[in-house]
């Protein structure tokens, strides 16, 4: 990298005292590409485990915002070092150089010129003015000067994206220490309730559509929700895939959808009829596993609720296992097996309990085709009398996404200007007795484009001349 000399003095060296040193060291680029491989070695890190357990060991850690904090302060010191520096390379060019000084500049040319004119620095002029540049002439130590650049903005293209990754480390801290990530489930007519938010999600319709794309029926989930806290509506939409229901740094996603089994018992004896019960099927090792294996006085405190029934006269558990709304066989590792996604078949798999009898077994109930099952206090009839849909959702407050946003456009922003507007100098002055016209030039990172434009000028020249 090539820097300017401003043609100011240089201030004098800082006296090595402690708060000085402290301050060296924390705004060291040593220091900062540390504390940015380490904030790297985490996130890949982080991104192996769980999200839930990423975000609440990991990302809302005391120590990861420590580092991002450190890295924040380093990145704000490290530019408020160099602002001062990039304006005066910026603004306050050394206009003050001799024709030797410019000879001496990485890229240089001596033009001899064949036509003494009034204005000897016209031609050079009109020839800066052809390469792109910005002229102006000064009085310099060798008579007239004439400056040229281009991509002065180019000097802050540091700054800026040392500015936009603040904002994006801004962001992430201020998201999670105010953010968080939650879930909540429920059918038409359900609600629940979000602590973290104090805010209650109320479902007030839960609807499919089933959509034939290439021959395969695809299911769409759609629900009308509405927030609301202390009564009072802050939020309504209809929900579904890629459509959230945002409000106040909030968004409520779909996350799945559920089928909703609903069970009708009847005591054949008595004839009294119970339901229809709604249950939600659990199938996973934690619930089929406590039902298996725990007693029945455990089981209403340990299994989820909505996905069991206990008719205690009976002392009959049922618990919800699995439902398939097209059955087409059983299969020992994926359990039941649906055709597609459309209810033409729907059928309900539960586990049976009863207090005081054999080992908890698995059956299966088809719509409207009702089973008995025996227990010690008599008969019991189930039926699967129909079904409906529920909506899984995944709820994330981020206060910090207009932070990482704009710290997103900003970062681009300052690429463009550190690769694409890089900043380039020219000087031209009168030589000798005034017929050889010394060109220089010199840019702040590439040499290349430097080289370029001076080709650009000195083909310009040489044509004025007649060359």
């Amino acid at each position: 990298m090539t820097s300017e000399d401003s043609g100011l003095p240089e201030r004098p060296p800082s006296p090595g005292i402690p708060y000085r040193q402290i301050l060296n060291f924390l705004s060291s680029m040593q220091l900062g590409i540390i504390l940015l491989l380490l904030l790297a070695v985490i996130s890949v890190f982080a991104t192996l485990r769980p999200m839930e357990e990423a975000i609440e060991h990991i990302y809302t850690s005391w120590w990861f915002i420590g580092i991002m904090s450190f890295t924040a302060l380093n990145l704000l010191l490290c530019t408020v070092e160099r602002s001062d520096f990039l304006y005066r390379q910026a603004f306050r060019p050394n206009l003050q150089l001799s024709a030797e000084a410019i000879k001496k500049m990485p890229v240089s040319r001596m033009i001899k010129l064949k036509r003494i004119e009034a204005d000897p620095l016209s031609g050079a002029r009109a020839a800066f003015r052809a390469g792109g540049l910005a002229v102006r002439i000064v009085d310099g130590p060798s008579g007239p000067l004439l400056f040229g650049e281009k991509g002065r903005l180019g000097y802050f293209g540091s700054i800026v994206t040392h500015l936009s990754l603040l904002l994006i480390l801004f962001g992430a801290m201020y998201g999670a220490l105010t953010g968080f990530e939650t879930g909540g489930a429920g059918m038409s007519g359900g609600s629940f309730f979000v602590p973290e938010g104090n805010f209650r999600v109320n479902i007030h319709e839960v609807k499919m559509e089933y959509l034939d794309e290439e021959g395969k029926v695809r299911p769409r989930a759609k629900s009308n929700v509405s927030v609301t806290r202390r009564g009072e509506e802050i939020g309504r939409q209809l929900v579904s895939i890629n459509i959230p229901l945002r409000f106040e740094g909030t968004a409520i996603y779909h996350s799945t959808f559920l089928w909703v089994a609903h069970l009708t018992v009847t005591d054949p004896q008595t004839g009294r009829t119970t339901g229809p019960l709604k249950l939600l099927p659990v199938r996973g090792l934690y619930a089929e596993g406590i039902f298996q294996a725990a007693r029945p006085g455990n089981l209403r405190r340990e299994l989820p609720p909505n996905t069991y029934y206990f008719l205690e006269d009976k002392g009959l558990y049922l618990l919800a296992r699995q439902f398939v709304p097209d059955f087409l066989t059983v299969s020992a590792e994926r359990g039941l097996v649906s055709r597609s996604y459309k209810p033409n078949r729907p059928v309900l798999s539960y586990y049976i309990l009863v207090e005081g009898g054999p080992t908890p077994r698995w059956d299966l109930l088809e719509l409207g085709v009702p089973k008995v099952v025996e227990t010690v206090a008599g008969p019991v009839q189930l039926e699967l009398s129909g079904f409906e849909n529920a909506a899984v959702y995944s709820i994330a407050r981020n206060l910090g996404r207009p932070y990482l946003f704009a710290g997103a456009m900003l970062l681009l922003a300052g690429m463009y200007l550190s690769f694409f507007l890089v900043p380039r100098r020219f000087y031209a002055v009168l030589d000798g007795n005034g017929t050889t016209l010394a060109v220089g030039g010199r840019g702040y990172r590439n040499k290349l484009l430097v080289e370029q434009v001076m080709e650009r000028i000195e083909s310009y020249l040489q044509q004025k001349e007649g060359n």
